[in-house]
C-alpha cells in the first residue's frame, strides 16, 4: 500500500494562526470552509480552484476535486505535545522499553486484554491481582523456585 508523496504530507502545509488559512507546498492558500457548528471539533481547509490547476495535484491528494486539509480545534496543544516529544525523544524511546514492556507482557503472554468484571472497586482488584501475577512470574524467572521459598521462609 502506498502512502502517498511525502513532499505533500499534511505537517508540510504551513498553518498561519493569525489568517486561519494553510499554505500548501505549491504556495496556494487553503481557506477556512463555512462549517454548521459555530465551533466545530475538526475544522476543514480547502481550496479546489487551485487544486485543479495544480501541476502537483496527482502527487497531493487522489481525490477529483481537490486538496482537503482537517485541523482539530485542539492543534495548538497537539504541536506543543508534538515538539515535546521531539525534544525528549530519548527519554521516550527509554520510556517505551522500560514501562510499556510489562503492559505489552500482560496483554499478550498472560492474555489479560480486558477486565472480566465491573465497578470501579472490582476493577482496582483485578488489577491488583493482574500485576501480582505479573510480578511474581518476574521473581520466579530471575530468582527461580527454589530460592524464592527460601526467601520466603
Amino acid at each position: 500500500m502506498s502512502l502517498g508523496d511525502r513532499d505533500f504530507y499534511g505537517d508540510k502545509f504551513k498553518y498561519n494562526k493569525e489568517r486561519d488559512f494553510y499554505t500548501c507546498p505549491a504556495g496556494q492558500k487553503l481557506t477556512r470552509m463555512k462549517h454548521i457548528k459555530e465551533n466545530p471539533v475538526r475544522v476543514r481547509y480547502r481550496n479546489y480552484n487551485a487544486c485543479g490547476k495544480c501541476e502537483y495535484k496527482d502527487r497531493c491528494t487522489k481525490s477529483k476535486k481537490g486538496r482537503e486539509i482537517n485541523r482539530s480545534k485542539h492543534q495548538d496543544f497537539l504541536d506543543i505535545v508534538d515538539a515535546r516529544t521531539k525534544e525528549n525523544m530519548a527519554k521516550y524511546l527509554r520510556r517505551q522499553m522500560i514501562v510499556e514492556h510489562p503492559f505489552g507482557t500482560i496483554k499478550r503472554a498472560m492474555n489479560c486484554t480486558y477486565f472480566l468484571i465491573r465497578e470501579l472497586e472490582s476493577v482496582g482488584a483485578e488489577t491488583f491481582l493482574i500485576m501480582l501475577s505479573y510480578n511474581s512470574k518476574k521473581v520466579i524467572n530471575i530468582l527461580g523456585v527454589a530460592k524464592l521459598v527460601e526467601k520466603i521462609a
